[in-house]
């Protein structure tokens, strides 16, 4: 006899890239994706969905709203979307900045990743170091900890990115987005489960992924739109540089300054790793060339 579909469908109100993202792991759990950019699309098709995630900053808790109100279960929660809105105001009093990725399932199963450190150039996030090397192993756990205690508070379900300042060994949440975001990236070459995978399985109340790191250091590089006219060019001289590069484009529409993609390399050595992202990002950006 064949086997019935018996596989959740859910509902992603999120960008283009942001959904490419889910593709990979939402077909190897056999979980049906239905892709949504714009509001009245969601509702519209709400009903076909066991669940829908807003994955996305603009998207107003009015839409969780009326899903709910239309029995659709939305993950995370309109209320849980409410709870983080004007919580936090940024401290640009700092040593550095991090980021802790935590999920979180209905049944409260939750896990952390290795917290990252993020470095900005011109308030753009350019390039990210998991595990955050500046954090002893007791500032670590206690920024662990207070990501894990935020997302029991709020009832945040799936994956959420809990963004923190350092201080003479403090630690201060400054903003929160409750979807995956781009200071996890990072989980997708060098986490045994990534935070799109994670996701999916928090807010489908599956058992959670091992969160655990897959190398000893991971570094990533956010690459922008710059003076480069084709970045597919780069590719020959990157691959044959660096075969373990990981690319990740965006095929957004290159405006200049615009976000396109992302690289990530994981080894042991951070220092190597760290002079070979600066050295793909200044060649897919244009800024050198050889």
């Amino acid at each position: 006899m064949p086997v019935s579909k018996t596989f959740p469908t859910v509902g992603l109100i999120a960008d283009g890239p942001t959904t490419g993202m889910f593709l990979a792991p939402a077909k190897a759990l056999g979980i049906e994706l239905l892709c949504f950019e714009s509001t009245d699309a969601v509702l519209r098709n709400a009903q076909k969905c066991d669940v829908v995630s807003i994955i996305q900053n603009t998207a107003s808790p009015t839409i969780a709203k009326a899903l709910e109100a239309n029995g659709v279960p939305v993950r995370p929660s309109s209320s849980a979307i409410t709870f983080v809105r004007d919580r936090f105001d940024s401290r640009v009093d700092q040593d550095f900045h991090i980021c802790v990725m935590v999920a979180r399932s209905p049944h409260g199963q939750a896990t952390t990743w290795a917290p990252t450190e993020i470095f900005k150039t011109d308030g753009k996030w350019v390039m990210s170091v998991s595990p955050a090397t500046h954090l002893s192993a007791e500032l670590r756990e206690k920024a662990q900890k207070l990501a894990l205690d935020f997302s029991a508070e709020s009832v945040a379900i799936g994956v959420i990115a809990v963004e923190m300042s350092v201080k003479d060994e403090e630690v201060f949440i400054v903003n929160v987005d409750m979807h995956p975001q781009s200071s996890g990236n990072w989980t997708v070459d060098g986490a045994i489960t990534n935070q799109y995978e994670q996701h999916l399985r928090a807010i489908l109340d599956l058992p959670l992924g091992d969160p655990a790191m897959s190398a000893k250091f991971v570094v990533t590089g956010n690459f922008y739109c710059g003076h480069k006219p084709n970045m597919y060019r780069p590719y020959l001289h990157l691959m044959a540089r660096t075969p373990a590069l990981k690319f990740h484009q965006y095929d957004n529409n290159s405006q200049p300054g615009e976000l396109m993609g992302h690289l990530t390399l994981a080894g042991d050595d951070l220092p190597k790793l760290i002079e070979e992202i600066e050295h793909a990002l200044e060649y897919m950006q244009g800024d050198i060339d050889e």
